[in-house]
């Protein structure tokens, strides 16, 4: 858990934003933070409400000494004017009841009651929704309702990867803070911070996939998921031996093994056809510097192994489509691989 802003990787121009904008006064009342999963858009947002109460810097500092009452109480949970809700685990949406109270007390009591009340110990309060994009109609709604009729002291953020997924009449009341992946180097540095690999050759390979994102690259340290990658390299290191059908089989057969359910499947098969890009780039970049100990390159040459290999990337991307778009997962890999070979017989010339 990430509790002082020295500790947050990233996000120094949002930072500065927000310092520019409480300077001169220009605060919104509500804010959509923007981006993608894993990299930190939560966690600024409990930093930017942690500094907003703290009793020892200005707020335009945007600052937490960590020590006053208003930072202890904050980290201890027991601020009473910060308010933050989340989807709970195993559940589709966030339930209403989080938002207007329990059909009991509906109106009564939940985030948007509490955002009309008074400040009990500050000047403002700060409601944080986080995963806002699994709100339901009603809650949704009831969300549109308090951005309409916004109380003078309550400071809103939503936190969402793609503000699209939000009503436009919600995005259009609110001010978008867009947020960007975090460079490889910090998500190694993390990585290796936080122990999740024992030495830096392992996180730099983590952070090269994980495209920006902590919680991708949490992921990729799942052992099964790293066991169906070193077996797709060892596939894929013998392209020019390539036999499609039994790749397919055998690397849909891991992923059965490692997915529970259809949306699991869906998820590992894109990641298998990451691994697969990632692999074709590495290979692009090796021909790219003229390494002649590649097997394609003996076989075709640097200028020609490179016509051949671009191809295949961009085949990979298109099974990736089709996977998102719901098609059968281990005829899209049978399909790939026999792309593959077929390309891989006939030279480069056929993926002209």
């Amino acid at each position: 858990m990430i509790h002082q802003w020295p500790d947050l990787k990233g996000h120094h121009e949002q930072r500065e934003l927000f310092r520019r904008s409480i300077a001169r006064g220009r605060l919104s009342h509500a804010y959509v933070f923007a981006g993608p999963g894993g990299i930190g858009k939560r966690q600024f947002a409990r930093l930017l409400a942690k500094s907003l109460f703290c009793r020892e810097h200005p707020n335009e500092d945007v600052e937490a000494c960590g020590e006053c009452r208003a930072c202890r109480g904050f980290e201890a949970g027991t601020w009473p004017d910060f308010l933050e809700i989340t989807r709970p685990a195993g559940k589709s949406q966030i339930p209403i009841d989080l938002l207007i109270g329990s059909p009991e007390k509906r109106g009564r009591e939940g985030m948007c009651y509490e955002l009309s009340m008074a400040p009990q110990a500050s000047d403002r309060r700060v409601a944080i929704i986080d995963d806002v994009q699994t709100l339901g109609v009603e809650g949704a709604n009831a969300l549109l309702k308090t951005l309409e009729e916004p109380a003078a002291h309550a400071l809103m953020i939503l936190v969402v990867d793609n503000p699209d997924s939000l009503l436009p009449t919600i995005r259009s009341r609110c001010q978008i803070i867009r947020f960007f992946p975090l460079p490889e180097s910090d998500i190694a540095s993390i990585v290796l911070s936080e122990q999740w690999v024992e030495n830096p050759d392992d996180a730099a390979i983590v952070a090269s996939m994980a495209d920006g994102s902590l919680s991708t690259a949490q992921q990729l340290l799942n052992p099964e998921l790293r066991k169906l990658r070193d077996a797709l390299h060892e596939q894929l290191s013998r392209l020019e031996k390539m036999q499609p059908l039994v790749i397919a089989h055998q690397l849909a057969d891991e992923l059965d093994k490692l997915s529970a359910t259809g949306d699991e499947e869906r998820r590992n098969a894109k990641w298998l056809l990451h691994f697969v890009a990632d692999f074709l780039q590495h290979r692009l970049r090796q021909l790219a510097t003229g390494d002649l100990s590649d097997p394609l390159t003996q076989r075709f040459g640097v200028r020609y192994g490179v016509d051949l290999l671009g191809p295949l990337l961009g085949r990979t991307i298109q099974a990736t489509h089709q996977i998102e778009a719901n098609s059968p997962v281990r005829l899209v890999l049978e399909a790939l691989f026999d792309d593959f070979a077929r390309q891989l017989r006939l030279g480069p010339f056929s993926a002209r």
